[in-house]
């Protein structure tokens, strides 16, 4: 499994919900934590933040320069099962 916008294979598509703005993605939320976190690998990565394998999503950092505010946004990784909702 991988993430397509980590990948280069398709863009981060995210609208900032205050101005509805494009928003820039600033890369993976991992990345932001230490400096050795872009070399952590991704399953260890996982375990830290308590994803199940039934939802494997790639968390990314947003930015909207407009309102000036950062988010997170989920991206679905290739490969993974989305949860079936009840």
């Amino acid at each position: 499994m991988f993430c397509p916008v980590c990948n280069g294979m398709q863009p981060l598509d995210a609208a900032c919900s205050n101005c509805g703005q494009a928003m820039e993605d600033w890369g993976r939320m991992t990345d932001w934590i230490g400096p050795y976190a872009p070399y952590v690998p991704l399953e260890t990565e996982m375990n830290s933040w308590n994803q199940s394998a039934d939802n494997r999503n790639c968390l990314h950092i947003v930015y909207c320069s407009s309102c000036e505010r950062t988010v997170e946004a989920a991206v679905m990784e290739i490969g993974s099962t989305p949860l079936n909702s009840v």
